[in-house]
């Protein structure tokens, strides 16, 4: 459910984490400007022609060069399929972590919860913005904004929990080697 404001908004938090150590986050921010233009490019037409004379470009060179090629199909690839991107990059998160257990049970909470958040707003969000009395812009802006909130606060809401389970079953996996100790 991808709009101009919500790519946007998670291009930017995208950028933010990667300034911040999180390199896998890099690769989404990227395919997340690219689906900012995109999603603006629908709207105004001199930014519509700037996108299709730089697509053709690219499309051009891709003829000639097999690494512009790949190149042009991976990005087409990433804007189409950003939450494997995410997933991908929770994996790099873990894999450069100290705690990996931590880490991963942080992430796969997180990720889960954001995606299962995310899904229930797609469901919702045209419902009720059509009950606004608002216009197709407004209504595009408040969309977007509620996107990003649900989340966000999904994202929130599962690292949260995801903390206290990796809690757990560190606890619970410093127990493990006494019981097969008592066991033997």
């Amino acid at each position: 459910m991808s709009n101009a404001v919500s790519s946007l908004i998670f291009a930017c938090r995208n950028v933010n984490k990667t300034e911040n150590g999180e390199i896998g986050r890099a690769p989404v921010a990227a395919a997340q400007s690219i689906n900012v233009l995109n999603q603006i490019s629908k709207y105004n037409k001199v930014i519509a022609k700037g996108t299709d004379a730089a697509v053709s470009v690219f499309d051009n060179l891709a003829q000639k060069s097999k690494v512009v090629d790949y190149t042009v199909k991976g990005v087409k690839w990433a804007t189409k399929n950003v939450n494997p991107l995410i997933c991908v990059s929770g994996g790099v998160k873990v894999l450069m972590s100290d705690d990996k257990t931590t880490v991963a049970v942080k992430e796969v909470a997180a990720l889960s919860t954001m995606f299962a958040g995310e899904a229930v707003a797609k469901k919702l969000l045209p419902k009720l913005i059509a009950k606004l009395p608002v216009g197709s812009k407004a209504g595009a802006i408040i969309n977007g904004l509620l996107f990003v909130g649900a989340s966000i606060a999904s994202y929130s809401a599962g690292e949260k929990l995801g903390t206290g389970l990796a809690k757990e079953v560190k606890t619970n996996w410093a127990k493990e080697p006494q019981k097969i100790n008592q066991m033997a």
